[in-house]
C-alpha cells in the first residue's frame, strides 16, 4: 500500500508527462497509439472523464462504511469521452482541461489523509479504502502512460506516426 506522500509524487510526476504531450504534433496526437486504439487524445480525455466522474459521484458522498452505486458502464463513459477528444478540442485544451480536473480530483482525496486514508466504503460489491482507491487509479495511469511512451517510441524509431 503507497503512502499518501508517493500518491502524492505520482500525480505530481503524472502532471508533468501529461504537460509533456504538449510536444507531440498533432498529427501523432490524434493517430491511434495502435491498430484499434485510441489515441493520445483520446487516452487523455478518458482520464478527464474518469476524474470528473470521481469528482461529481464519489468523492462527495465517501465516508466510513459508506456503499456507493457501483461504476457506470465503462463502454459508454469511455466512448463519450473518445467523442469529446474528436470535437474539436485543441491538444492544449485538452490538457488544460486535464489539468484542471485532476488537480481538483487530488485535492479532494487529499483531505482524506491520516486515518480516514484507511476507511472502508464499497463500490457495489468491491470493498476499498481511500489509499486503495487511489491506487488503483495510479495503475489505470501507469497503463495508458506506458501505452503513450510505446508509441511515441516507436514512432522516434521509425520516423512516423
Amino acid at each position: 500500500m503507497k503512502t499518501m506522500e508517493e500518491m502524492k509524487t505520482h500525480y505530481n510526476s503524472f502532471d508533468s508527462w501529461i504537460l509533456s504531450l504538449k510536444q507531440m504534433s498533432n498529427e501523432e496526437w490524434f493517430h491511434p497509439i495502435q491498430k484499434g486504439k485510441w489515441s493520445a487524445a483520446e487516452i487523455v480525455s478518458h482520464l478527464i472523464a474518469w476524474d470528473r466522474f470521481t469528482l461529481d459521484q464519489r468523492l462527495g458522498k465517501l465516508k466510513e462504511n459508506a456503499v456507493l452505486d457501483p461504476f457506470p458502464d465503462f463502454q459508454s463513459v469511455n466512448d463519450r469521452a473518445a467523442e469529446y477528444a474528436n470535437s474539436g478540442i485543441t491538444k492544449d485544451e485538452l490538457i488544460a482541461e486535464f489539468m484542471e480536473v485532476r488537480s481538483a480530483a487530488v485535492e479532494g482525496f487529499l483531505k482524506f489523509d491520516g486515518e480516514e486514508h484507511q476507511f472502508h466504503f464499497k463500490i457495489g460489491n468491491h470493498p476499498f479504502t481511500i489509499a486503495s482507491y487511489m491506487e488503483d487509479f495510479i495503475g489505470h495511469d501507469l497503463h495508458h502512460k506506458a501505452q503513450i511512451n510505446a508509441f511515441l517510441e516507436k514512432n522516434e524509431s521509425t520516423g512516423k506516426a
